[in-house]
């Protein structure tokens, strides 16, 4: 049964556009930090989570690098391991543990944000102020709008789409 929708371009479909921008930043950071220190890319997510916010959860970190469980506790494992970072158990809750950045850690982390803050630099360069303004306000919208997708689910957006204009 054939269909009447268009095809899906992938190579103008936006979310795919960011994620090929976002893939080639990851794995030119990754070349760095992954020789250097023997760090993956989940460990690198986790640790810059952490360094925003010290004190931090795994369920938290989990939320905000879009990892599951297990990636999470093997991440901070890896960080653990490298002396990057501490795991410390909760008072009240044994099973609640907060993550924070070593010296070490926050030593390494430094190294990877000037790569990673030259890179931005590089990225944004080929956008006139202005363009990068919008740019900004547009990422902000896309944020907030994602948000609310996730939040209805697929089967809600399908049914919509299926229902039509």
């Amino acid at each position: 049964m054939a269909s009447s929708a268009p095809a899906l371009e992938l190579g103008r479909w936006l979310p795919y556009r960011m994620f090929v921008v976002a893939g080639r930043v990851a794995e030119l950071l990754e070349s760095f930090y992954g020789p250097r220190w023997g760090m993956g890319l989940p460990a690198w997510r986790i640790l810059a989570v952490v360094a925003d916010r010290p004190g931090v959860s795994a369920r938290e970190i989990a939320r905000a690098c879009g990892l599951d469980a297990v990636a999470v506790s093997r991440g901070i494992a890896q960080l653990v391991a490298l002396g990057f970072a501490r795991r410390e158990a909760g008072a009240q809750d044994r099973r609640y543990a907060s993550v924070t950045l070593t010296p070490e850690g926050e030593a390494a982390f430094a190294e990877i944000a000037t790569l990673a803050r030259a890179i931005e630099a590089k990225l944004l360069a080929a956008l006139p102020e202005e363009e990068r303004a919008a740019l900004d306000r547009a990422l902000d919208r896309l944020d907030t709008a994602s948000g609310k997708i996730a939040g209805a689910g697929w089967r809600a957006l399908l049914a919509e789409a299926e229902a039509g204009p």
